[in-house]
């Protein structure tokens, strides 16, 4: 029943199952907690994650059936171990697209997850002067910056905007293109422009 595979270098996780809804259709995905990393494309149907979950992850006593997944992921769609509020994990192709250089603070989150939170975009020549001219630290250079490239980006000051929208629109061009799996299908509304 299990037609998926799993992300490279992303078999035999421990991990729980999250899931979340965009345009109207829910998705479930595997993800290690420990590591804060996505670890399964994006599946649709409960027993064909239930059935890949119990393939390739694991939980901390070991491998379990696609019955005892099958739990996980139910229970996935009324909890979530990421955000507490449902509206966090509900996305639109229409907000996705009006929110390429401003996503939310937990879009911006699955996405570093989803692409294993590949450093190499912060190692640019061009971003590195970027988040100089907006006032971004050498030791604060990481995903956690992104909050302060958005507020760049709306600025009043054209120096300032000019260098937070280069950084957001780079950002939004490199996570498209490292997102695993199928994922680049299900969150197409960020496809860079």
């Amino acid at each position: 029943m299990n037609d998926f595979k799993p992300i490279e270098d992303r078999e035999g996780h421990v991990g729980g199952i999250e899931s979340m809804m965009v345009d109207g259709r829910r998705w479930f995905f595997g993800f290690d907690y420990s590591m804060d990393t996505a670890v399964s494309p994006l599946i649709d149907d409960p027993g064909r994650m239930a059935a890949f979950a119990s393939e390739y992850m694991l939980q901390t006593d070991g491998a379990h059936d696609a019955a005892y997944w099958r739990e996980l992921v139910d229970s996935s769609v009324e909890e979530s171990g990421l955000v507490g509020e449902d509206e966090d994990r509900t996305f639109d192709s229409e907000t996705l697209a009006a929110q390429r250089l401003s996503p939310s603070s937990h879009l911006m989150y699955l996405m570093g997850a989803a692409t294993a939170w590949d450093d190499s975009f912060f190692e640019d020549d061009e971003i590195q002067a970027a988040l100089t001219a907006i006032g971004v630290r050498d030791r604060d250079r990481d995903w956690d910056c992104l909050e302060q490239c958005i507020a760049a980006a709306q600025s009043d000051g054209a120096e300032v905007r000019a260098s937070g929208t280069l950084l957001m629109t780079r950002y939004q061009r490199f996570v498209f293109s490292n997102l695993p799996a199928n994922w680049p299908e299900v969150f197409a509304a960020l496809r860079p422009s």
